[in-house]
């Protein structure tokens, strides 16, 4: 088996690394311990991150895939190889022309999820932590919020709360009014005017792990749409938080909160998926959407996140994240779910 850094390679090895042109990888044979095949001039580096003990370096003028199928050993039938649907299609083909050929190649993807889904005690406590630092991140960019600022501004404070904390930032959607009905959108120079919906999305890394919320405020006094529309989707979220639980299958967990929805008339305008995964990436399994078969279980984590989208007007969009206890799911992300209204 080799996995190349991305989320499988860090819940292995214990760290993250972004790899660019030198391969670095992670090797797993039969009958032997787990190998580290890094660049020489960066093996301390690696070495001083990861429990594992066997780090092959490979030198500026040599092949770290020929070092590979040596320490494989090459066959006339080639090996059998697992790899990481993440695996970039040049490595592929580099490891393809060292060994000759393979015998059979099979995804590690599926084990790796199924490891991976299920949080121990000590991912969920940071995922908790990082809870708790967006939210005080979030916060603080709400109180901060002023007439004329722009998103980007608003996201910056985010970002530098986040620091301050000790966390990595990953992600702060900042959007105002007829922008916060586009559910995936980048800050922009957009600024702040009375009267506008004010949603930010926002998450962090803590030691890999990521956190994610979306709150909701108006800078004033908010329109009767405003509040229908939030109220709608609060009860929504509320509902599928009261009603989840181990054994739900996640497509019924999103027809939860859709019913609410759609029974207010506004189902038109819940355009995605109520929930994805998270842990050491932002979205993984499980998936909270419509024809997933796949049973929430005990140790996993995902977001509760229904909204209604008005273009032109305005979006409302209410996130949590949760962890499925034996007794029911527990809320890991810490900020008050009331619209937030700020003085102009």
């Amino acid at each position: 088996m080799l996995l190349t850094p991305e989320a499988n390679f860090q819940y292995l090895t214990g760290y993250p690394h972004q790899m660019r042109e030198r391969l670095v990888a992670l090797l797993l044979r039969k009958g032997a311990e787990p190998e580290l095949i890094v660049p020489a001039f960066e093996e301390s580096n690696h070495s001083s991150q990861t429990w594992i003990k066997e780090i092959i370096p490979w030198e500026e003028d040599e092949s770290p895939y020929g070092i590979i199928a040596e320490l494989v050993g090459k066959r006339d039938d080639g090996p059998t190889a697992l790899l990481d649907e993440s695996l970039p299609l040049g490595i592929y083909w580099l490891l393809e022309k060292a060994f000759g050929k393979f015998k059979k190649v099979l995804s590690i993807t599926p084990t790796m999820k199924s490891l991976r889904i299920i949080k121990s005690e000590h991912e969920v406590a940071l995922l908790r932590k990082a809870g708790h630092i967006i939210d005080d991140a979030v916060m603080k960019a709400f109180r901060a919020s002023q007439i004329g600022m722009t998103e980007l501004q608003v996201r910056q404070i985010v970002q530098e709360e986040v620091i301050r904390q000790g966390a990595t930032p990953s992600f702060a959607a900042i959007q105002f009014g007829k922008n916060s009905a586009f559910p995936h959108a980048d800050s922009s120079n957009r600024e702040l005017r009375k009267g506008d919906v004010i949603l930010m999305d926002c998450g962090c890394s803590l030691d890999g792990y990521n956190t994610d919320m979306t709150r909701v405020g108006v800078l004033g006094e908010p329109s009767e749409d405003i509040e229908l529309v939030y109220s709608i989707v609060r009860k929504a979220q509320e509902t599928a938080i009261e009603k989840i639980s181990r054994g739900v299958v996640c497509g019924n967990a999103d027809g939860i909160a859709r019913r609410v929805i759609e029974e207010a008339g506004y189902g038109d305008y819940f355009t995605h998926r109520l929930g994805h995964g998270i842990g050491l990436e932002v979205h993984e399994p499980p998936y909270l959407v419509r024809g997933n078969a796949e049973e929430l279980g005990v140790g996993m984590c995902h977001s509760i996140e229904p909204g209604v989208y008005l273009e032109g007007q305005f979006g409302i969009r209410i996130e949590d994240l949760v962890y499925i206890r034996e007794d029911g799911p527990e809320v890991i992300t810490y900020s008050p779910k009331d619209l937030i209204l700020l003085n102009p």
